[in-house]
């Protein structure tokens, strides 16, 4: 089946260059005064790099005063491949003098961006082997010689994940090379790791002391000292490697998403001491180099949510994809507060980290018999047997023992198991060094649900608060408490639900809140690839790590797939075809959730189309493309003049007289921040599954939102490929209030018939749903139920698989209900547990819609014989007047305001 969603959101609200390799490097200036700035100029006006360059001297030494030597002494870097630009360094008068200069776009001040598996991948079902060959692995050859580049910390060249064995020549077209450096040169380069380039002039001019190598366990060089860009890149390209484990955790064959890919690393990151950091000059200088190396996808796992004048990923990216190059990027890992996504450019893919189908459970056994499930990375091949279990509460204002407030070298702890109360992030952290450090032999913390971490110095398990309670009970009933913990196992499947990690980062863009971000969720929680293997998280080079990186690397992998299976879709098509085939639904078929201290269910503002589906998206049989066309009615809807326009993409370029609306960018999202009566958008969609199609639109309507779609119908064939349509949303809304969220499906029905959206009138919904129901054979659990076997009846083989499909079938029409019913009356049944118990349910809204038409027509009497009341003052009449108009709209009539 061809389906491809639409995700609506409407809200009440306004929201607004080599170096010598030294041990020791000095910054770039000795001049306080002075400081980077990067000097942006948009599209090069030279195909010529050396020209480019020499235009950079001459702008610089006419505003410096100098000769272009002088000039070309300040210039750390010159940008003259991709676009045109350079980073100097300058006071800021001089900088504020080449902003004022013809051809100059924006003048940027260098800043820092902060840096952001053996089962992910059969998760988002591109399994090895697939012997029917249908998933997209497959069908792209996994993704033979695509060139990925990952800008990032670099790579560790001889971890077993970058071996090019079973690969043929490296691609003709490939113009990178592999740059010398601390313990890395050309023979660290294989058929695999094609490229290796490394950047750090801009950080140097950034560090207000020497850079020292040696401290920072750093290597001057394309070589990893972080682990970071090992990681990703594994991810998103690594070879297959069979056994791989974590100290016998999460066995399985660890390999990229595209294990064929050639990879291109560029090293902008590094180790500062107090962290791991890019700076935005090295960036730009790192994306400068792969658009001329020429990669085809482009993995960044950092970023910056700065308007596009100032955010050097924003700029680096945007020449990249008008030269055929789709860029991937980490949504960022500040969630979970709204507003705080990064990376919100219209053509970069922005990715939200979710969890996977995986977890490690581990036993924790009472005294008195009572065997508790705990989360932990318990990997001791021995149970800890029954050991003293305490809570020791540190102060009598509280009425259980705080994790953040344990403290190291408490006697009490020695050789005992600790039960302690987390509140905050960082509460494992702080109770197992408090308790490791106190002699402790395991630690059991009572939490919301979150991050499970290996700690090879103590056992640390996970339990949620009302479990911990529950253990609390039992040490206060009992003289001599004790526990034994077991080590953890790996659980896989469908028993586990995927969420939205608690740390992804949130929309809305509070920069452009008409632009849906992030666009895209992927695994990114405890993901097992390759590490540095100094790395004291490593075990025989690999490691588990979590962030928005980690799902960043996961699309780009996919992404490089979708590239070798249609490689003349641009990175709109590709960003489309992943946003309108996302899942929303869990493997239980069940709505997605947050993590967090109560259950959430997520919205587009966390996890943007759903959790990424790469065999759907291989086929999405609609597209929402965009090409230069639609990014320059962007750049003239956020105010750029037509002279900035033309030099960005050298062309020129003249705005409309009346401002465009970002509304009707062609998006695979409708977001309308303000929508206080009606409005009017437009939408393209071009055909990519077969020639001759037919697709209905299904609509579900935001909360007090009225959507009415024009065509409701698109035909295609083989001289129509394209078709627009018109989608009008109406608020019935009277107070500012939230976002409402909905969506607009295009189904061509061959596969499934749209499921039938409930929008208030029961009658007509239970009807249509009944016949949906008994089309797909579940009505009869729907009505019925599912019939359960008396107490101590032993069933048959044959009854118990009745019963199995039974339940099988209940889980699918539940399913199938969740998705027919709009989120405000969602959130009210999700506690229902069976379809027949949704069903009746939705029953207590039958005759609704007659009681609405009666109460209308009163309504429509009351207000056709108002008449001002004697001693009435105008206020007050014109306030019932109001009242009962705002009742008839409730109601369903039309009324339009007038102005004058």
């Amino acid at each position: 089946m061809k389906k491809c969603s639409l995700t609506i959101l409407s809200a009440q609200c306004i929201l607004l260059c080599l170096l010598s390799c030294q041990q020791h490097l000095s910054t770039a200036s000795e001049n306080a005064e002075s400081k980077v700035y990067i000097v942006y100029m948009g599209e090069r006006q030279h195909s010529d790099p050396s020209l480019v360059v020499d235009s950079h001297h001459t702008m610089l030494a006419n505003v410096l005063g100098g000769s272009k030597e002088v000039a070309a002494n300040s210039i750390l870097c010159s940008y003259k491949h991709g676009f045109s630009g350079f980073a100097a360094t300058l006071t800021d008068s001089q900088a504020k003098m080449i902003a004022d200069t013809s051809g100059v776009l924006n003048v940027i001040p260098n800043s820092l961006v902060k840096l952001h598996t053996t089962r992910s991948w059969d998760y988002l079902g591109l399994s090895i082997p697939d012997h029917a060959n249908t998933n997209l692995l497959n069908k792209s050859n996994m993704g033979d010689d695509t060139i990925i580049g990952v800008i990032d910390s670099g790579i560790w060249p001889e971890s077993k994940s970058f071996s090019d064995q079973g690969l043929g020549p490296i691609p003709s077209r490939w113009k990178g090379s592999c740059e010398d450096g601390d313990q890395f040169n050309s023979t660290n380069c294989n058929r695999k790791l094609i490229g290796a380039r490394w950047f750090i002039k801009g950080l140097l001019a950034l560090l207000k002391e020497p850079f020292n190598a040696t401290e920072y366990m750093e290597y001057l060089s394309p070589r990893d000292a972080v682990g970071h860009g090992t990681h990703t890149s594994a991810i998103a390209a690594g070879s297959l490697v069979p056994n791989v484990n974590y100290k016998g955790l999460a066995m399985g064959t660890a390999r990229g998403g595209a294990p064929r890919a050639r990879l291109a690393t560029y090293k902008a990151c590094w180790n500062i001491g107090m962290g791991y950091y890019c700076s935005s000059a090295d960036v730009l200088k790192a994306f400068d180099e792969a658009i001329h190396d020429g990669v085809d996808v482009l993995s960044l796992p950092h970023g910056l949510g700065s308007p596009f004048g100032l955010d050097a990923i924003a700029v680096g990216s945007f020449h990249a994809v008008a030269k055929g190059i789709t860029v991937v990027c980490s949504a960022g890992n500040s969630g979970p507060h709204s507003q705080t996504v990064e990376n919100i450019a219209p053509w970069i893919i922005s990715v939200a980290a979710s969890t996977m189908d995986r977890s490690f459970p581990s036993l924790i056994t009472l005294g008195n018999n009572q065997t508790i499930l705990g989360q932990a990375m318990f990997t001791g091949h021995k149970d800890i047997g029954f050991t003293s279990l305490i809570s020791p509460k540190v102060s009598d204002d509280s009425d259980v023992c705080t994790c953040e407030s344990l403290t190291p070298n408490n006697r009490t702890m020695a050789g005992k198991v600790v039960l302690c109360f987390g509140s905050t992030s960082y509460a494992s952290l702080i109770a197992s060094d408090a308790v490791n450090a106190s002699g402790g032999v395991g630690l059991v913390i009572a939490k919301s649900p979150g991050i499970i971490r290996p700690w090879d110095e103590l056992p640390v398990f996970e339990v949620d608060y009302e479990v911990g309670k529950q253990i609390l009970s039992y040490i206060g009933s009992s003289k001599a408490p004790v526990v034994k913990l077991s080590p953890s196992y790996t659980l896989v499947g469908k028993p586990l639900s995927a969420k939205i990690a608690r740390f992804s980062s949130r929309g809305p863009s509070s920069l452009s809140p008409e632009i849906l971000k992030p666009d895209i969720a992927a695994p990114g929680v405890n993901v097992l690839t390759a590490f540095t293997p100094n790395d004291p998280d490593a075990y025989r080079g690999f490691a588990f790590a979590t962030g928005t990186s980690m799902s960043c690397a996961h699309v780009s992998g996919i992404v490089v797939l979708l590239k070798s299976l249609h490689p003349s879709w641009s990175q709109a098509a590709i960003r489309s075809a992943l946003t309108t085939t996302g899942s929303t639904t869990s493997s239980y078929e069940e709505p997605i959730f947050t993590m967090g201290d109560t259950q959430k269910l997520a919205d587009p503002f966390d996890y943007g189309g759903g959790i990424v589906n790469p065999n759907l998206a291989a086929d999405p049989g609609l597209i929402y493309d965009m090409d230069t066309t639609d990014y320059v009615h962007y750049f003239c809807s956020i105010g750029y003049s037509k002279s900035a326009i033309s030099a960005l993409i050298q062309n020129i370029t003249v705005c409309p007289s009346k401002k465009p609306s970002m509304l009707d960018l062609n998006l695979p999202s409708i977001t309308i921040p303000n929508l206080r009566a009606s409005e009017t958008v437009t939408r393209t969609v071009t055909n990519v599954g077969p020639i001759h199609s037919t697709y209905v639109a299904t609509v579900e309507h935001p909360l007090g939102v009225q959507i009415v779609v024009r065509p409701q119908m698109l035909v295609f064939n083989s001289t129509v490929k394209k078709r627009s349509f018109t989608v009008t949303l109406s608020s019935s809304h009277k107070v500012i209030g939230g976002y409402y969220f909905g969506s607009l499906s295009w189904s061509d029905g061959t596969h499934r018939p749209a499921i039938p959206c409930f929008d208030g009138h029961y009658d007509h919904w239970s009807m249509l749903m009944e016949n949906f129901s008994r089309s797909k054979e579940y009505w009869t659990v729907v009505v019925s139920g599912v019939a359960e076997p008396t107490a101590g009846v032993v069933l048959t083989d044959a009854q118990k698989m009745e019963l199995g499909g039974q339940k099988l079938k209940d889980l699918k029409a539940k399913n199938y209900l969740f998705q027919a019913i709009n989120r405000s009356i969602l959130e009210t049944i999700l506690c229902k547990e069976t379809s027949k118990q949704i069903w009746d349910s939705m029953k207590k809204y039958e005759g609704t819609a007659k009681v609405k038409r009666v109460q209308l027509q009163a309504l429509r009497g009351d207000f056709e014989t108002l008449r001002m009341k004697s001693g009435e003052s105008v206020s007050d009449y014109f306030s019932r007047t109001m009242a009962i108009s705002n009742k008839m709209r409730t109601h369903g009539e039309k009324i339009a305001d007038v102005t004058h």
